[in-house]
């Protein structure tokens, strides 16, 4: 069998299952899993499927190789792996072209693309919100919302913008197509990730500003917390 890349698909059935990120280490070479540096914020959870299974940002793997693609013109990248068993424990190191992130395995299981990530509840009653209803312009994508800064300007972002209509349904047109989803008063729902992202409104030197919770694939599948947009009202 053939995955990405062209590579040949081996089996490693001590690899699959879930691990969970405890830290990373510079360099690839003589790595331990004593004196690690904090959660690099890549990724918290990585999962391995059967038959070297793709998803999200990950192209699929064979023995010994992981391979990652972070979007648009981007390669591939091969990033080696090793498994050790330590003190009882099974941990898993990835090297990278100058590091080397370290996680401990958390479970056997063979996940398949309909049992993987986190998902939300999106069985909502509508509850209108004023407020919000029109359409919306995206100007900056933050970590946080406090990262927020009304002088800095944002280009080429993904998520183009939102439009609110009074009977609950939204339309998110982004870069390369337009999803029509729902939302009630303080929660955007996302029917193609199955998400409940939360939203708020505050004003910014007599400007209003929409903030939503950006649960993509960061938060489905990498188990972080979610990054924020920031959105202006279109006049």
């Amino acid at each position: 069998m053939i995955i990405a890349n062209g590579m040949d698909f081996i089996n490693d059935e001590a690899v699959i299952g879930k691990w969970e990120n405890i830290g990373w280490k510079e360099g690839t070479d003589d790595v331990s899993i004593t004196d690690l540096n904090g959660f690099s914020g890549e990724f918290h959870d990585l999962y391995f499927l059967p038959n070297g299974e793709p998803y999200w940002i990950f192209e699929g793997w064979t023995k010994g190789i992981l391979l990652i693609h972070y979007g648009g013109d981007e390669p591939i990248l091969s990033y080696r792996y090793d498994i050790r068993d330590i003190a009882d424990k099974r941990y898993l190191f990835l090297r990278s072209e100058n590091k080397t992130e370290v996680f401990i395995k958390r479970d056997n299981y063979h996940y398949t693309k309909e049992t993987l990530g986190k998902h939300d509840d999106i069985n909502k009653p509508f509850i209108s919100d004023g407020r919000v209803l029109g359409k919306w312009r995206s100007v900056a994508f933050v970590s946080r919302s406090d990262d927020f800064d009304v002088n800095e300007a944002y280009q080429d972002l993904y998520l183009k913008s939102l439009e609110f209509f009074p009977d609950g349904s939204l339309v998110q047109s982004y870069m390369d197509s337009i999803w029509q989803d729902k939302w009630t008063n303080g929660l955007i729902l996302n029917l193609h990730r199955t998400t409940a992202a939360s939203y708020f409104i505050k004003h910014i030197g007599g400007t209003e500003y929409l903030f939503m919770e950006w649960k993509m694939g960061n938060y489905i599948y990498g188990g972080m917390e979610p990054d924020h947009y920031v959105f202006k009202r279109e006049k």
